[in-house]
């Protein structure tokens, strides 16, 4: 099956779209990954994504994880075996990547599973 890296943001929405038109992943099972604790607009946007995926043919299950993504998602993508990650690439600014970081940098340094990155 597949995960996909979901936060709520327009990048993961973004993604979520590309997973629905693309016949790459037909007929394996999804998963929407949150990490962290949701607010009320991150989980209707979660609803919202497995919707769309479910309307696109995709059997698709959500789950909440705690903890920062770049170690909940590791830990959840290990629990589950042979998964493909399925990220959105680099949604925030250039100047915040320098700084701050990226979690897509992080979760492909750290996760030991095939990972498809949209952009």
């Amino acid at each position: 099956g597949f995960v996909v890296a979901f936060d709520g943001s327009a990048t993961a929405r973004r993604a979520v779209e590309a997973v629905g038109r693309s016949p790459l992943l037909r007929g394996m099972p999804g998963l929407l990954a949150l990490a962290g604790e949701p607010t009320l607009e991150m989980l209707e946007a979660l609803q919202s994504a497995q919707s769309h995926l479910e309307a696109a043919g995709f059997d698709i299950t959500t789950q909440i994880v705690p903890g920062v993504p770049e170690e909940a998602l590791p830990a959840l993508l290990q629990s589950h075996g042979n998964v493909l990650l399925v990220l959105g690439a680099y949604g925030h600014s250039r100047i915040r990547q320098l700084i701050v970081g990226s979690t897509t940098t992080a979760l492909l340094r750290l996760c030991s599973v095939p990972v498809l990155v949209l952009r």
